[in-house]
């Protein structure tokens, strides 16, 4: 028997508190801030390119940052949710994306010309790399948040609403930055700079109100770290992570599909242009990826609560996202903008599907391991192949070849890696652990599950105890 189990017959109860919607919504918030802040310049190329007197590569690079930064970053923050906890790391990022988004605004009042771009450019640069360094501390929180506050048929759904913001952030910054930012006016870019800070500020007001702890366990899981007290030290629950053979196939998987789609949604501009398709189309394209990735994450995340076929989800996407890639190869040629929206709409929804099943099924398949190890790692992986990829694509990219013969170098590169990559997920075969363990705890103890407010009846069939029978409840979590 695990240590982590409770002993037989032993009455425990689990409950989950309104306030973790705060600590949720405080996540979602963080997330569509770092979105803004990563894409302010990008997402108004030309303007940015003035308003910093520079060339595209140097407005790229203020986007490119963000994905070496979270690795670098994204260990440090797993060690702090380990450490100071979740609230505390949260804090500590917001602030860190305050300093990097103030410093980027002190630029705009910095004198720049061609002849002399270096102070502005210098600080905007100094202050997108602060704020680059906030993200993982973001990105990486859903699962582990989840982890702590929900119960096992609300996990799935929280972490794909924390995990998903992020992407809502990139699709609404590359519609809201190019209105506000004035190609013919430069100096508009001040305002993007502002809004951004403005949304940094924002994003830390209901960090301050989420709560560190829930009081009591919302799930035999969450309870193990209860009775321990203390979670082993992060870097070797990340060494035991990486030298787990199903989580490596996950990692492979995710860093492939998460890295391609980053890279696809920033280059589809490349790669429809020479078909004679404007910037505004490529727009819609990446829009529409988007959204209806928010619709797939947004029906798998409830109904993985619901039947826990995390496993049956991921071999059934990561084919079908293959193939998406595949046609895409086919469909984007002149005068075919239906056909590239429709593929456009698939890649997006089978794509986003797949995130918040592979987040929790890399906890599941590493349990005891403190979820921050293995969704850091899974980012990392995600932002790793994204920086790969966005040098390769644009290497391989030959406008005049792509229209003279209807061979899209990039586009078969990204078919034909996904069909290696494909491979592995079926030989992924690991246990649900987790739910395993959860499942044997609840058949040796005696269980009530109380729901944020009392009365009725609990979700496994018994009647709830009043919220006062709980309130002194004392369980020391350090998460």
């Amino acid at each position: 028997m695990s240590k982590f189990e409770p002993t037989e017959g032993q009455t425990v109860v689990y409950r989950t508190y309104k306030t973790r919607f705060v600590g949720l919504f405080a996540i979602v918030v963080l997330n569509i801030s770092t979105g803004f802040v990563w894409l302010t310049y990008s997402s108004a190329l030309n303007a940015a390119k003035a308003y910093l007197n520079t060339d595209e590569m140097v407005v790229n690079l203020t986007t490119i940052l963000y994905f070496i930064a979270f690795l670098i970053m994204s260990p440090v923050s797993g060690w702090m949710f380990e450490k100071k906890g979740i609230k505390y790391s949260l804090l500590f990022g917001a602030i860190i994306q305050l300093i990097g988004a103030a410093i980027r605004y002190i630029a705009t009042f910095v004198a720049s010309t061609p002849a002399n771009p270096g102070p502005r450019l210098a600080l905007t640069l100094v202050g997108q790399v602060i704020a680059s360094g906030a993200q993982p501390f973001f990105l990486n929180a859903p699962p582990k948040f989840a982890a702590v506050w929900f119960s096992e048929d609300g996990r799935t759904t929280a972490t794909m609403i924390g995990s998903v913001a992020n992407a809502l952030a990139a699709a609404l910054a590359q519609l809201i930055i190019p209105v506000i930012t004035v190609e013919e006016n430069p100096d508009t870019m001040a305002h993007t700079v502002l809004l951004c800070l403005v949304l940094s500020v924002v994003a830390i007001i209901p960090v301050l109100f989420t709560p560190a702890l829930p009081p009591t366990p919302p799930s035999p899981s969450a309870a193990a770290a209860l009775e321990d007290n203390i979670e082993e030290p992060f870097w070797i629950s990340l060494k035991k992570v990486g030298s787990n053979r199903q989580f490596m196939i996950l990692m492979t998987l995710f860093g492939t599909f998460v890295g391609f789609f980053n890279a696809f949604s920033s280059l589809i501009t490349m790669f429809t242009k020479p078909f004679g398709y404007t910037a505004e189309e490529s727009g819609y394209f990446g829009a529409a990826m988007v959204v209806a990735g928010l619709v797939g994450a947004g029906v798998s995340g409830p109904l993985m609560d619901r039947t826990k076929q995390f496993k049956s989800v991921v071999k059934s996407m990561v084919p079908l996202s293959t193939i998406a890639y595949i046609v895409f190869c086919f469909v984007v040629r002149k005068d075919f903008f239906i056909g590239i929206m429709v593929v456009s709409i698939f890649i997006g929804l089978f794509s986003f599907t797949m995130l918040p099943v592979v987040l929790e099924l890399g906890v599941e398949c590493t349990y005891p391991v403190t979820p921050a190890s293995s969704t850091s790692l899974l980012w990392g992986s995600g932002q790793f192949f994204a920086v790969v990829f966005l040098f390769v694509l644009q290497a391989l990219q030959n406008d005049e070849k792509a229209v003279e013969t209807g061979v899209n170098a990039p586009l078969i590169f990204i078919a034909a890696f996904c069909v290696l990559a494909s491979i592995p997920v079926y030989f992924f075969k690991s246990p649900y652990l987790r739910l395993e363990a959860e499942s044997r705890a609840r058949s040796n103890q005696g269980h009530v599950f109380v729901d944020s407010k009392a009365g009725g009846k609990s979700e496994y069939g018994m009647d709830e105890i009043s919220l006062e029978d709980t309130k002194d409840s004392k369980h020391p979590m350090v998460v």
